[in-house]
């Protein structure tokens, strides 16, 4: 009786723990744009297609229109260079001129890389560690799970110029601010971001805010495209 009691706590407890496990398959190429569609960033994970190394790939394209009377891919391609990640970041945002900041570590959100700048030109500026820019007193009121603290959830963020910097506001009520061009960071209530309350006393739609704008690549890319492109050309 003693045994099946043990057995049957034990299965309860590996149950347990398999439902609050995170289910986290192997990345697949994604891209995130920018609002508008101005610039399009295709992230591509170590050893799949568009990317032979060990490191994730990004090709970092600015977008136009072709002309005539139908939309056509018109890309132009800014910059191509790996990432800082180990397999791959989980989120980014693009800003409308041409910043890439992408958001944690795929399956390990919440710790190193949490937040990582790029220039213009995809050199990286600065990577966060979480706990370089959320303090502890705060970090209590991030969700947890098994794999990951999920301090973005439901975040907002706005891309702001003259300088350029990124300002995520969290759901308790304070702001992470990023400098783009220097990696300089500042953490606070949103009260003491008077740039970033002109913006969102402004109302909806504006041309600041910006959304995690993903799309899978799984099948096709704009850089398989034009790599078929530039084949067809070579012949």
């Amino acid at each position: 009786m003693l045994k099946f009691i043990l057995v049957l706590a034990l299965v309860t407890l590996s149950l347990s723990f398999s439902a609050a496990a995170d289910d986290w398959g192997a990345p697949h190429p994604v891209s995130f744009n920018s609002r508008g569609f101005g610039y399009v960033a295709e992230i591509f994970p170590p050893g799949s297609r568009q990317n032979p190394t060990e490191k994730p790939l990004c090709y970092f394209y600015e977008m136009g229109y072709g002309g005539g009377t139908e939309w056509k891919i018109d890309a132009r391609l800014k910059w191509k260079a790996p990432l800082v990640n180990d397999l791959m970041p989980y989120q980014a945002v693009v800003s409308m001129h041409g910043r890439l900041v992408t958001l944690n570590e795929y399956g390990a959100l919440g710790y190193k890389n949490a937040v990582a700048i790029y220039s213009q030109s995809g050199s990286l500026v600065r990577s966060y560690q979480l706990d370089e820019f959320i303090p502890a007193g705060d970090s209590e009121k991030v969700e947890t799970s098994m794999s990951s603290r999920w301090w973005n959830k439901d975040a907002m963020y706005y891309f702001l110029e003259n300088p350029g910097r990124l300002y995520v506001v969290l759901p308790w009520g304070k702001v992470a601010e990023f400098h783009l061009d220097t990696g300089r960071y500042k953490y606070g209530p949103s009260a003491e971001f008077s740039d970033l309350a002109k913006v969102i006393a402004k109302g909806i739609n504006g041309s600041e805010e910006t959304e995690i704008w993903a799309t899978s690549l799984r099948f096709s890319s704009i850089t398989d495209l034009m790599e078929a492109k530039a084949k067809r050309g070579a012949r």
